[in-house]
């Protein structure tokens, strides 16, 4: 078994692309019942989005374990359902526990529709259509099908709060708009990256399980030989068009004719790919620098993105201040005057600013010497201890102050949880680039462009990046070819080349534990110190490492030579090269056989 690049074709064994356990098949569809289909609006219309969602979800768990059936939402409620989950009015200006009770609904709804009868058959790809398409970027609506096919059951819109124009999928321009404003959330916004990532996560796993499922009808095609050949007709260009993303534009001659292009009759079983929802996401921009535009989408960081990646929703980040802080807010603009008993907020209570019950009521002064004046301005405060106070519970500038990022808590890519969707949407990437390179990107290109983002991060940043365990979404030979990449850009030009495509342990020892940095950088040592720890991590789980004295001296020498030559070692990238090297060499001594 080798650990191959996809980058190279024909390795010596093949890896296995499919799970070898065998996973629950998805039930067989059945189209609601037009008398449930009408209850469900009803409950939409009438804003009972709970019930709606608890009624579909309902009817399509019902039955047994061993049922082969199962009934399917329209795709209206599927899209409608997808928009809660992030929409203001259901999160963040939610009016009620009732109103924000309806995205828990809709995810339950969403996640078991997904499972049982999978993104194909439930038709996700008719419902998380966004409407805006190419000319969206310059805020020109295209047609929708959505919106005009009223025929069709399954396009008929709804009359909702949620649906055509303060839908998500007509909001947004398309999906790397919702993705690169979801990220850029993640780092500066955190009370809306609470709704974004749940959306984000449903997301990429209905990309994953879409794309797996038709891997597995293509395999089975090939297996039992029933595939029919596509004829597809695409024009001639060179790589570099490739790279770029979408074809330029057609120049139209002085008699008004379209010039003649050269077309390539292709004959290809690779239609089933070409639908996938994943691919139409990426086909959807026909503007040049498209790939470059996903990329930043996927590495949005809150900062130079924001321009780009705006928000979805109409005042997306404006959260509602109770009414009578609005009040209060405007008795403190006016002047105090002793004098003519005009004392502004003092004579509020301060700890009844956030109680719900006491909101519609007011406070009137009371008459001049009245003893409930005195107990009430003998409890008054400093001016400078009340401003203080007023501006740690003012719920306006709380709200401010909630949007703003926290660069000591929260990553510069936004945590965690960020950093798993952004390499599990790079790992959706590289499978669409595997099977469609012509029309997507090819892999080397596609891994160059992985290579741009990632060697620039910081030092914890590319750790995360890298490490095998923390975010385990690329498979090992995606992995290998990912940290081969990046040792090209690091490495130290005095490092020899090998003629073996493939990852072997004497293409690591002889190519790359010996060697550090091209320069004296301590974090650059440190990165490549970390991707050298990453592809024996990948060898030994692939059974295809074990100890050598040439892997011993190798190891050890390479430590040596990088610590060498790293300066300013009182910096944090100091230590991050010291524990990579202390990893390394526990590796040979103790866990390696």
């Amino acid at each position: 078994m080798y650990l191959f690049s996809w980058l190279f074709k024909n390795p010596p064994l093949a890896m296995p692309t499919m799970e070898s356990i065998d996973e629950v098949p998805y039930r067989s569809p059945v189209p609601l019942q037009w008398e449930l289909a009408r209850q469900t609006e009803i409950f939409l219309e009438d804003s009972l989005w709970p019930q709606a969602y608890s009624l579909l979800f309902n009817v399509l768990a019902s039955g047994t374990i061993s049922s082969t059936k199962a009934v399917i939402p329209l795709p209206q409620h599927l899209a409608v359902a997808a928009t809660m989950l992030v929409h203001p009015r259901t999160t963040t200006r939610a009016e009620s526990e009732y109103e924000k009770e309806a995205p828990n609904a809709a995810l339950r709804f969403l996640r078991l529709t997904n499972s049982l009868v999978g993104p194909i058959d439930a038709k996700f790809g008719l419902a998380f259509n966004f409407s805006q398409l190419a000319s969206s970027r310059h805020r020109r609506r295209a047609e929708s099908p959505m919106l005009i096919e009223h025929d069709n059951p399954d396009t008929r819109p709804l009359n909702t709060k949620f649906n055509q124009a303060s839908s998500l999928w007509n909001c947004a321009e398309d999906f790397w708009h919702a993705v690169g404003w979801a990220f850029n959330c993640s780092v500066i916004h955190p009370a809306r990256w609470e709704r974004w990532q749940i959306w984000l996560q449903f997301m990429c796993n209905v990309l994953e399980d879409d794309w797996k499922e038709r891997e597995k009808k293509y395999l089975e095609a090939k297996q039992n030989q029933v595939d029919i050949p596509v004829l597809s007709e695409m024009p001639v260009k060179s790589e570099g068009e490739a790279s770029q993303g979408a074809e330029p534009a057609e120049k139209e001659t002085r008699s008004g004719k379209k010039p003649k292009e050269d077309v390539v009759h292709v004959f290809d079983d690779l239609g089933i790919f070409r639908e996938s929802l994943i691919f139409r996401y990426i086909a959807s921009n026909t503007t040049a620098g498209r790939n470059r535009r996903i990329m930043r989408a996927i590495f949005a960081n809150g900062k130079s993105n924001l321009g780009e990646f705006k928000e979805v929703f109409n005042d997306e980040l404006k959260i509602p201040v109770p009414e009578q802080d609005s009040r209060n807010i405007k008795k403190r603009a006016g002047d105090i005057n002793l004098d003519k008993d005009n004392y502004g907020d003092y004579l509020d209570n301060s700890d009844e600013d956030f109680e719900g019950d006491n909101s519609s009521t007011s406070v009137s002064p009371p008459a001049k010497g009245s003893k409930a004046r005195k107990q009430r301005r003998s409890k008054r405060t400093r001016r400078g201890t009340r401003n203080a106070m007023d501006e740690a519970t003012d719920p306006v500038k709380m709200a401010k102050g909630s949007q703003k990022p926290s660069h000591s808590n929260i990553s510069p890519l936004g945590g965690y949880t960020s950093l798993a969707l952004r390499q599990q949407l790079l790992g959706i990437l590289s499978s669409v680039s595997e099977r469609l390179p012509r029309d997507f990107l090819p892999l080397d290109n596609l891994y160059d462009m992985f290579v741009e983002n990632i060697r620039d991060l910081s030092l914890p940043l590319f750790q995360h990046f890298i490490t095998p365990s923390n975010l385990p979404h690329l498979l090992p030979e995606a992995h290998s070819t990912l940290c081969e990449l990046l040792l090209f850009v690091f490495r130290e030009s005095s490092a020899p080349s090998s003629d073996n495509n493939y990852l072997t342990q004497a293409k690591l020892e002889e190519c790359f534990l010996p060697y550090a940095a091209a320069t004296a950088s301590v974090e650059n040592n440190a990165k490549v110190s970390i991707l050298l720890e990453a592809l024996m991590t990948l060898l030994h789980k692939s059974n295809m490492l074990s100890v050598t004295p040439s892997l011993v001296k190798a190891v050890r020498s390479g430590i040596a030579r990088r610590e060498q030559a790293s300066r300013d070692r009182d910096s944090i990238g100091w230590s991050y090269l010291q524990e990579s090297g202390f990893r390394m060499r526990f590796m040979v001594d103790h866990i390696l056989p």
